[in-house]
C-alpha cells in the first residue's frame, strides 16, 4: 500500500513537471514571438517613416513646381532624383531603404495627377468655404529595409489636392496688410482674407462670413501700421465667425514668396522672356500677365520689343492661333480718320496698315493726319490727390474707352483676313478663341511726370457691350483707371441701378489696374477745383489695384486712407449722396504710378454714403469676370499607411 502511494506521488511530480515544462516552453515562445512581432512592428515604423519621407520629398518638389508654374506630367515624379538616396539623405540613416512603385519598378515611387475640374468646386482643409479649381493627386511610396534580419515593407499614400483660387469670391483680398477704419457703419457679407496682417480699428464695422489672416488679426486702438492712428477697436461681437490669425498663406499667381513688389509684375507689361507677340507669351508662365491673357491689346504707342513706336492708337487681336510667319497678333483696322483733304474719301473701313497697291489708296492714307477707333478718344482732366503736394492738381492724360462704342464696333462686320472673325466676336472656327471678345489691355505711352499723369478712363459703361456674352468684359491696365459714372448697372434683363443686389442684371466685369477712382455721373472734366459737386453713382464690377501703404514712422505715420477709401475719390460727396458699390475688393501690391498718399476728407474729397456689397455672382464660376487671377493652394486631403 504504502509502495502505492510512493508510485503515484511520483506520477504526480512528473506530471507537474511536465505541466511546467509546457507552460515554461510557451512562456519562452510567447516571449520569442513577441519580440519577432516588437521587432517587425518596430521595423514596419521605420519602413513607415522611410516612405513618408520619400512621399514628402516628391510632395516638396510638386508643390515648388507648382508655385512656380511649372507642373510636370505624374511620369517625372517617379524618377530616382525625387527619392531620398543611399548617398545622400539616408547616407545617416541607421537603416537604409530601397523604393518600388506601386507596380512594381525598382528605385521609383508611383504618382498619379487627374485632370483639372472643370467647374469650381467647394475646398477643404485650411481652405474650408473657400472654392477652387482642383486637381487630383496621390503620391504612393514603398519602403523595404536592406540587409536587416526583418525586411518589412511599408506603404505611404498621401491624397492632395492642388487647387487654384479664383481671387474675386473674396469680399476682400489683401496681399498686404489690411486696415479698415470706416467712420459709418459698415456690414461686409463675403470673406475677408489677408496674406499679411489686418487692423480692424473701428467699432461701427461686422463681418457676417469668415474673417482670416496669415499674420495677426489685430483688434486693438492702435494700428500696428501706422503710427498715430487709433480709433475702436472693434468688438469680437462684431464678428458673426470668431477671427482667425496664423493661416497657410494663399500664393499668388507669380511668384513664390507673395512678394507685393513681384506681384506688381501682373498688371505691367511682360518680361522679356514672356515678351508680347511670341510663343512665350502663351505658355501658362506667360498667361498669368493680363497683357498677354487679354483678347485685345490697345497702346497710343505701338509698342514693339526694342521699344516705342508710332503715335497713334493701335489695336491687336492676339491669339495663340494667329500662327503666320510666328505672329500671334493681327492689326485691327481703323475705323476713324480726320484727314486734311475731305475730297480724297475712301470709306472709313478702308485698312490703312498695309494698303493695297493702289495709288488712290496710298494718296488717301497719306492725306491721313489721325488713324484710330471710333471708341477711343483721348482726354485730359485733373486730379488733386495726386497733385496735392505740389499745391495743384495734376493733369491727368487718359486713353478713354466708350463702352457703348465698343459694343457698336464689336456688332461691326468687317471680316478678318481670315475670313472668320466676324469683328472678333462670335467665330467658333479654329483660328479663334472660341469665344467673344471679353478682354482687353490697355497701355498708354504718355510719359509720367511731377504734372502729367498717363492713366485710363471707362466711360458711357452704363451697360456691358452685348457682344461680350455670356463672359462679360474685363479692362486691365498698368496705369491708374478712372471709371467715369454709373458702370454695369443693367443688361437686357434689368436694372440695379441703386441696388446692393445685383442678381441677374449685370454681366460678369472686372477693372485691374495701378489705382482706380470713381467720378461720379456729375463729374466735369473742365472743373480743376477741389471739391466738386457729385451725384449719386453705381459701379459693379470686381476691382483689382494697388494702394499706398501706411507707413509707420517715428513721427505720426500716413495712414493709407483703409478699405473704406479702396475707391478713391475726387468729389464733395456726403452721406446724402450715395455711392452704390457691388464686386469684390483685391489689392495685391503697392501702387506703382499713382503714388500720392491718401488725403484726410475735407481738402479734395468727402466720403459718401458707402453703400458697398459683395457681388454673390462672384460665388459661382459662370458669374466670374473674364481673366480672373487664380491664386494656389496645395490642400493635404488624406494619408495612409499599411
Amino acid at each position: 500500500m504504502q509502495r502505492n502511494r510512493r508510485g503515484y506521488a511520483l506520477i504526480i511530480i512528473l506530471l507537474s513537471l511536465a505541466i511546467m515544462l509546457i507552460v515554461f516552453a510557451n512562456m519562452m515562445y510567447w516571449t520569442s514571438s513577441n519580440s519577432i512581432v516588437t521587432a517587425r512592428n518596430n521595423q514596419f515604423n521605420m519602413s513607415e517613416a522611410a516612405a513618408e519621407a520619400a512621399v514628402e520629398k516628391v510632395l516638396s518638389q510638386m508643390t515648388y513646381d507648382y508655385i512656380s508654374q511649372s507642373l510636370s506630367n505624374d511620369t517625372t515624379y517617379y524618377s530616382t532624383q525625387f527619392l531620398p538616396t543611399l548617398t545622400n539623405e539616408q547616407a545617416n540613416w541607421p537603416i537604409q531603404y530601397a523604393y518600388t512603385g506601386t507596380n512594381g519598378g525598382s528605385n521609383q515611387v508611383s504618382v498619379y495627377l487627374g485632370a483639372w475640374t472643370t467647374n469650381t468646386v467647394p475646398l477643404g482643409s485650411q481652405y474650408t468655404n473657400l472654392y477652387g479649381l482642383e486637381q487630383d493627386c496621390s503620391i504612393t511610396a514603398i519602403a523595404t529595409p536592406i540587409g536587416q534580419r526583418y525586411n518589412v515593407p511599408a506603404t505611404v499614400c498621401e491624397s492632395i489636392q492642388f487647387a487654384a483660387i479664383p481671387v474675386f469670391q473674396f469680399a476682400i483680398f489683401y496681399n498686404m496688410d489690411l486696415e479698415i477704419d470706416p467712420g459709418q457703419t459698415m456690414v461686409i457679407k463675403g470673406s475677408v482674407w489677408s496674406n499679411g496682417g489686418i487692423w480692424s480699428g473701428s467699432p461701427v464695422v461686422s463681418y457676417l462670413n469668415n474673417v482670416e489672416a496669415a499674420g495677426q488679426v489685430n483688434l486693438t486702438t492702435n494700428d500696428p501700421w501706422c503710427n498715430g492712428k487709433a480709433d475702436g477697436p472693434t468688438s469680437l461681437s462684431h464678428f458673426a465667425i470668431p477671427p482667425t490669425s496664423g493661416n497657410d498663406r494663399i500664393t499668388m499667381p507669380i511668384g513664390t514668396n507673395n512678394d507685393p513688389a513681384t506681384v506688381a509684375a501682373l498688371i505691367a507689361l511682360p518680361p522679356t522672356n514672356y515678351w508680347l507677340n511670341t510663343a512665350a507669351a502663351f505658355t501658362t508662365n506667360g498667361l498669368v500677365y493680363f497683357a498677354n491673357g487679354a483678347d485685345l491689346f490697345l497702346t497710343n504707342w505701338g509698342i514693339n520689343k526694342n521699344g516705342q513706336t508710332g503715335t497713334n492708337m493701335i489695336l491687336y487681336y492676339q491669339d495663340v492661333a494667329n500662327t503666320g510667319a510666328n505672329n500671334y497678333w493681327i492689326q485691327l483696322p481703323y475705323d476713324y480718320y480726320t484727314v486734311t483733304d475731305p475730297t480724297n474719301h475712301i470709306p472709313f473701313a478702308t485698312n490703312c496698315i498695309n494698303p493695297p497697291t493702289s495709288t488712290n489708296y496710298h494718296a488717301f492714307c497719306n492725306n491721313i493726319t489721325y488713324a484710330g477707333y471710333s471708341f477711343l478718344t483721348n482726354v485730359i482732366f485733373y486730379d488733386w490727390r495726386e497733385g496735392w503736394n505740389s499745391g495743384k492738381p495734376k493733369a491727368v492724360q487718359a486713353v478713354q474707352i466708350n463702352i457703348g462704342k465698343f459694343n457698336v464696333w464689336l456688332t461691326n462686320s468687317t471680316l478678318l483676313s481670315n475670313g472668320c472673325l466676324t469683328y472678333y466676336n462670335q467665330c467658333k472656327g479654329p483660328n479663334d478663341k472660341s469665344h467673344p471678345i471679353d478682354s482687353i489691355y490697355i497701355y498708354n505711352g504718355v510719359p509720367l511726370t511731377g504734372t502729367t499723369l498717363p492713366a485710363v478712363r471707362v466711360y458711357n459703361g452704363g451697360m456691358l457691350p452685348s457682344q461680350t456674352q455670356p463672359n462679360g468684359l474685363t479692362i486691365a491696365t498698368k496705369m491708374p483707371l478712372y471709371v467715369y459714372g454709373n458702370y454695369n448697372v443693367s443688361n437686357n434683363v434689368c436694372s440695379v441701378l441703386g441696388k446692393n443686389n445685383t442678381g441677374a442684371c449685370t454681366w460678369p466685369s472686372a477693372l485691374i489696374a495701378d489705382a482706380i477712382t470713381i467720378l461720379s455721373v456729375n463729374w466735369s472734366d473742365s472743373v480743376s477745383n477741389t471739391l466738386p459737386t457729385p451725384l449719386a453713382t453705381t459701379v459693379n464690377a470686381a476691382m483689382l489695384e494697388g494702394i499706398v501703404p501706411s507707413t509707420n514712422n517715428a513721427n505720426p505715420g500716413t495712414y493709407c486712407g483703409g478699405v473704406e477709401n479702396f475707391l478713391r475719390l475726387l468729389e464733395n460727396w456726403s452721406q446724402s449722396i450715395p455711392l452704390w458699390y457691388n464686386g469684390s475688393i483685391v489689392v495685391m501690391f503697392p501702387s506703382q504710378i499713382a503714388t500720392n498718399y491718401q488725403q484726410t476728407t475735407g481738402k479734395y474729397y468727402n466720403a459718401p454714403a458707402r453703400n458697398w456689397a459683395f457681388d454673390t455672382n462672384f460665388t459661382l464660376q459662370i458669374g466670374l469676370p473674364p481673366l480672373t487671377p487664380q491664386n494656389k493652394g496645395v490642400i493635404r486631403a488624406k494619408w495612409n499607411a499599411y
